[in-house]
């Protein structure tokens, strides 16, 4: 309950700021509108009223086109890549197997596209309702390669066993998102909204995995290779949630 408080009591002083901050620059906010022309960046407003980047995109910006119309979208890239090394030393039976040298990397990559048309059912005041709809795209590849060893044991014999993996995804989606939300103006540059997002998108998947064991010390181990792929589509629904938001008009 005492959360629940200070949740409410925190849109209240940040609600209360706005204003202030607004009013200290004589912009009245019976006066706002929605010119025809102007741009809005988009932040997303976190939980603890931090701002961070809106729908997840690296780059949200809206673009109105008259005061009943606006083109809004977000650009997201995402990425990383690694690699690591290191050896691993071990005893047979008290005796000194050695040490072997152990890899690893991996790589991802990401991209997603959505842009939505706005309708606005009131354009005149500080609060306006609007929905929309727009397409949506998105396309991630990913890669982790290993190369491991460990001590097996045969007949009382031990050995090092080498074991090398590889895996691949690529993933696509294309389909639609649908939103209505409510957009309220604290003064002439700066608005808060909420909206409520629905997605509804065709998936494609594929993936393969390539797995190879041996030894180079033990000649009658018989070395193992596996090699598959595959691949999965369809459709999915699915809710992108309630997302708050700051617009700030240039």
């Amino acid at each position: 309950m005492n959360v629940y408080k200070n949740k409410i009591r925190s849109i209240l002083l940040l609600l209360i700021a706005i204003t202030v901050s607004c009013n200290a620059q004589n912009q009245s906010r019976d006066s706002t509108s929605l010119p025809e022309g102007s741009w809005a960046l988009q932040f997303g407003i976190d939980r603890d009223f931090t701002l961070k980047t809106f729908q997840g995109s690296t780059i949200g910006a809206k673009y109105q086109l008259s005061e009943k119309h606006a083109l809004r979208g977000g650009l997201t890239f995402s990425g990383n890549a690694s690699d690591g090394s290191n050896s691993i030393s071990g005893e047979i039976g008290g005796i000194d197997a050695g040490t072997v040298p152990e890899n690893s990397s991996g790589k991802s990559f990401g991209v997603n596209l959505i842009l939505q048309y706005l309708w606005y059912f009131n354009p005149a005041g500080p609060v306006h309702f609007y929905s929309g709809f727009g397409p949506m795209v998105s396309y991630s590849y990913s890669k982790n390669s290993s190369d491991d060893y460990n001590i097996s044991i045969s007949n009382g014999q031990g050995y090092w066993i080498r074991y090398q993996y590889d895996y691949k995804n690529t993933q696509w989606a294309v389909g639609s998102a649908a939103v209505i939300g409510v957009e309220w103006f604290a003064c002439r540059w700066l608005s808060i909204h909420a909206d409520y997002n629905e997605a509804f998108q065709y998936q494609w998947l594929s993936s393969s995995r390539y797995q190879f064991e041996s030894s180079s010390v033990n000649p009658s181990y018989l070395p193992l290779k596996l090699d598959s792929s595959g691949s999965s589509k369809g459709w999915a629904l699915t809710s992108l949630g309630v997302a708050f938001g700051l617009n700030i008009y240039l």
